[in-house]
């Protein structure tokens, strides 16, 4: 049995929510379903705690991601954002893949919005996701999101998960 339960919350740092929101509720079609601000003097600095920054203030918006996962956006005011290379190929650079039921209609709807990757959707054309329609765009920021649709057949790694079926 894996060691942990489920994933809760995927963060992605931000430079700046008031850009962020706006782009991340177009393109999730949906409002963040929370948003606030912590401020080290007035919480006993526990998120600094947590995460190794003294006297940490942050601002942070909140989206429901399919299967219940939260989607937290973090605009860190002390200490204040750096900025890292976003390109794909460097280590520690992650990416955020959802499932769309038509990902032409993405890929059109997010024109002008996103950076793409591919002029179009690409066919991928071997190992488990042979057949499938997949793309890679950016935010504002530069973060890598991957958007898939299985094409006639199920996910391809379902089998071998011991997690429940999204599905069901």
């Amino acid at each position: 049995m894996p060691a942990f339960k489920s994933v809760d919350h995927v963060g992605i740092t931000v430079k700046s929510l008031e850009v962020s929101v706006p782009w991340w509720s177009y393109f999730l079609e949906a409002e963040p379903f929370w948003q606030a601000t912590w401020l080290a003097a007035d919480i006993d600095d526990y998120v600094g705690h947590i995460v190794g920054y003294e006297n940490c203030d942050m601002t942070c918006a909140f989206w429901e991601l399919p299967g219940g996962t939260v989607l937290e956006m973090l605009e860190y005011h002390n200490p204040g954002p750096g900025r890292v290379d976003m390109e794909s190929y460097n280590a520690g650079n992650t990416h955020l893949c959802l499932e769309t039921e038509d990902i032409y209609r993405d890929y059109e709807r997010l024109q002008g919005r996103a950076e793409f990757r591919s002029p179009e959707p690409v066919r991928c054309a071997w190992g488990k996701y042979k057949g499938n329609m997949a793309c890679y765009l950016r935010d504002p920021d530069g973060v890598s999101i991957e958007l898939i649709q299985f094409v006639g057949q199920p996910r391809p790694f379902q089998e071998q998960s011991p997690f429940a079926n999204p599905y069901a």
